[in-house]
């Protein structure tokens, strides 16, 4: 391959790149004591950025799980949640009371769980779902 062709495709793999970063649903998320609340809780299949914001007054964490069905509800073992059957998608850890993160992941069709699984929490009411589905976006 010449210089020119490497220099060409490399070009054109960076446009892509690009292009899928700007392409991003945003979904703003809001955690507090007893509640995981989504700006949206449907969206298209794709690269989602959640956008999170711990308005509460202890440390959270934002776990997406593939797998769930809507109205989930998952048994709980020593004050947390058994995810047993489902699968880690991604995760933020420590988001201090003010705090903030941003969790970039991407989602093929289906309903994903998110919770924050810290002792107490998920029964405290902390997990709602999200619905990934062509059309599903708003």
């Amino acid at each position: 391959m010449t210089r020119l062709a490497v220099a060409g495709a490399l070009t054109l793999a960076l446009a892509i790149a690009g292009c899928a970063e700007t392409e991003a649903t945003e979904i703003e998320a809001r955690l507090t004591e007893a509640s995981i609340t989504l700006q949206s809780t449907r969206a298209e299949p794709g690269v989602i950025r959640f956008r999170i914001d711990n308005v509460g007054t202890e440390v959270h964490e934002f776990e997406i799980f593939a797998g769930a069905t809507p109205g989930m509800v998952l048994p709980v073992s020593s004050n947390v949640a058994d995810t047993t059957g489902l699968r880690v998608v991604d995760e933020i850890e420590n988001l201090f009371p003010g705090g903030q993160g941003t969790l970039t992941v991407d989602l093929r069709p289906g309903t994903y769980l998110v919770i924050c699984n810290l002792p107490g929490h998920y029964e405290l009411g902390m997990s709602t779902t999200i619905t990934v589905a062509a059309g599903g976006g708003g």
